[in-house]
């Protein structure tokens, strides 16, 4: 376990509490409401730049998350132990399990709205190993730890740049002619970094125009 603070996907509390509220369990789709109602709510302070919720509309919002759990355990008890005695715990409704979850782990589940760093859910973690899994997918696995190495490299790149709002293609053709664009901690585009030597870069051909090489799409222009 790494030593730092813990998050929960959002996400995937919505999907379970919408399957909840198809089975008429009210107070899912109140709780599903309020998440979601949350997450506006951080939006909106995000965009006016601020740094954080006002206390008292934590405070607000803490309550209300912890009534609506409170009603849900009332509506879902857990199942009494079994008249004879097995090993391991008792086993629980899904309902029940979610419930006791959101209660055990509440500030992971709510850390979006205490600290504006952390995502509502993991989507782009997930977009982030996605690439991986396919390659698995596709050829099993990696004939080398160089090979790995290399694929994971190249792919943290690619992502790297895509959250930097960099020209991806545009990296990759200056990579390849010796001025590497390396991005930046604090997400401002940098100068390229030149790798190769002065006299090797003059045999390469001019870049296209930054307006026409923004346009290319797999070696074509778009209409």
């Amino acid at each position: 376990m790494y030593a730092c603070r813990h998050a929960l996907c959002n996400a995937h509390h919505l999907r379970e509490l919408t399957a909840l509220e198809e089975q008429g369990q009210g107070w899912a789709a109140q709780l599903k409401g309020l998440l979601v109602q949350i997450k506006g709510a951080v939006e909106h302070a995000r965009l006016k730049g601020q740094q954080s919720l006002p206390t008292v509309r934590l405070l607000a919002f803490e309550g209300r998350y912890r009534e609506l759990l409170a009603e849900g355990l009332a509506a879902n008890p857990p199942n009494p132990p079994p008249e004879q005695p097995k090993k391991g715990r008792v086993k629980q409704s899904k309902a029940h399990n979610l419930l006791a979850r959101l209660r055990d782990h509440e500030a992971d589940v709510l850390r979006f709205m205490h600290d504006f760093r952390v995502s509502f859910d993991n989507n782009q973690a997930e977009r982030d190993l996605r690439m991986a899994k396919v390659q698995q997918k596709v050829s099993g696995c990696f004939r080398s730890e160089a090979g790995a190495s290399a694929f994971c490299r190249i792919r943290s790149y690619i992502s790297t740049l895509r959250k930097q709002a960099l020209h991806v293609l545009d990296a990759l053709v200056h990579l390849f002619r010796g001025a590497i664009i390396m991005p930046a901690l604090s997400g401002r585009v940098v100068t390229p970094i030149i790798r190769k030597a002065a006299h090797n870069r003059s045999r390469l051909p001019a870049l296209p125009p930054r307006a026409n090489a923004s346009k290319l799409v797999w070696g074509r222009e778009e209409p």
